[in-house]
């Protein structure tokens, strides 16, 4: 903030932040193992961070952030999340882009973790994506099983 500030002061100008990359024009059908590698790749270079200093701010080695990258090792989200915040930070990730990159980190691992940890404390849901699987749902059939829960619960809220 004070920076911003003091940028609005010099420049008499309101400070804006550079965008460099725009997560959410990735098509989420095309998210695999290597998306979350080249996005954070592209963002790095874009914004003209080395990968060492990029490693250096984030407090991994250069090895590790370069494998990443290269979709030879999972983005790194823990039940903490220190590094993978910190890797937001350093690559300036604007809060409103977050949630596709968090997605595309999830899917170097296969699964969500949230979705994995939900699913085996839940042996209804289980047998409900087992039933689904076995149906093979198409993205519309999905789409209307969504709308059909959020209408439900937004009439659960009302009452």
């Amino acid at each position: 903030m004070f920076v911003d500030n003091a940028i609005t002061l010099l420049y008499n100008k309101p400070y804006s932040r550079v965008i460099y990359m725009n997560f959410s024009d990735v098509d989420v059908t095309t998210y695999d193992k290597y998306t979350f590698g080249k996005c954070i790749r592209t963002q790095r270079e874009e914004m003209g961070i080395s990968l060492r200093t990029a490693a250096c701010k984030i407090g991994i080695s250069a090895a590790y952030l370069s494998d990443i990258e290269k979709g030879k090792r999972y983005a790194p989200i823990s039940k903490d999340n220190k590094i993978f915040n910190k890797l937001l930070h350093v690559l300036d990730i604007p809060l409103e882009q977050r949630k596709y990159i968090i997605d595309m980190a999830y899917v170097t691992r296969g699964c969500p973790t949230d979705i994995l940890d939900y699913l085996s404390d839940n042996s209804i849901a289980r047998e409900f994506i087992r039933q689904a699987s076995a149906m093979k749902l198409t993205d519309e059939d999905w789409s209307y099983l969504l709308d059909i829960l959020n209408q439900t619960f937004s009439k659960q809220k009302k009452i």
